[in-house]
């Protein structure tokens, strides 16, 4: 995910991993934020995150299954699940939806491409994000056709000191790296954007805000582990202003 950034300013790695002869792995992390302010005890600044990671292999070869993939934040990164509605995992594990959760709970949204072997193509994957409470997000991901995908990833969230403020682990189940017996499945375009607000008190709050800002830079990282394949990853240091 990614940090608040001025205007439309957005940070981008790209990281091309050699394959095998005449071939390569294009991988692409992009994160942005809106706006790129740090919240005050007077001033809030709700954040809005979103993420985009693409991989190609310039052969036309799958890539890699993903199975997991971490984000450290900045300091000061603050996940406010306790001041909005909360959709437990096992809920929505349990109705195979986030149709019944509670008004105000859903608080992102994204989309997933990708394929698997034999030709198989997927682009009509979707993810739901519900807050999940004080240190929990949700990721209901969603999927007909081809293969028919219904999976919760309960993203557990920890405060940390140092350099980063923040750690999301986001854990990808077996129902999706393989859905079915020797079928697994390889994620080409992912999106993903989180971001809410509500009055609380007469004061507008953020799902996400972040309350340092320091020497004008948030850094971050993300990585992303893989079968059988090294893992990717990326550092980015973002502007940032002191609201």
């Amino acid at each position: 995910m990614r940090f608040g950034i001025p205007a439309a300013i957005a940070a981008a790695i790209v990281l091309v991993v050699p394959a095998a002869a005449q071939a390569e792995l294009v991988r692409k992390f992009t994160i942005t934020a809106t706006p790129g302010k740090a919240s005050s005890a007077k001033k809030k600044y709700p954040i809005t995150l979103k993420a985009v990671v693409s991989q190609n292999d310039t052969t036309g070869a799958l890539p890699p299954t993903l199975t997991r993939a971490t984000l450290l934040l900045p300091p000061g990164s603050t996940w406010n699940g306790d001041l909005f509605p909360k959709c437990s995992g096992s809920s929505i594990d349990a109705a195979k939806t986030t149709d019944d959760c509670p008004e105000g709970s859903i608080v992102g949204s994204g989309k997933v491409a990708g394929g698997a072997p034999g030709g198989i193509v997927q682009d009509d994957v979707t993810i739901t994000a519900a807050n999940g409470g004080k240190s929990t997000v949700n990721l209901f991901v969603e999927g007909t056709s081809p293969l028919r995908l219904q999976s919760n990833i309960e993203v557990k969230l920890k405060k940390l000191s140092g350099k980063f403020g923040m750690r999301a682990d986001i854990p990808v189940p077996e129902s999706l790296q393989e859905p079915a017996p020797g079928v697994p499945v390889s994620i080409t375009s992912l999106q993903l954007t989180i971001g809410k607000s509500k009055k609380v008190k007469g004061v507008t709050r953020g799902i996400i805000e972040v309350t340092k800002c320091n020497g004008g830079k948030w850094y971050g990282q993300g990585t992303l582990d893989f079968r059988d394949a090294e893992s990717f990853s990326a550092d980015q240091t973002l502007p940032c202003k002191q609201g």
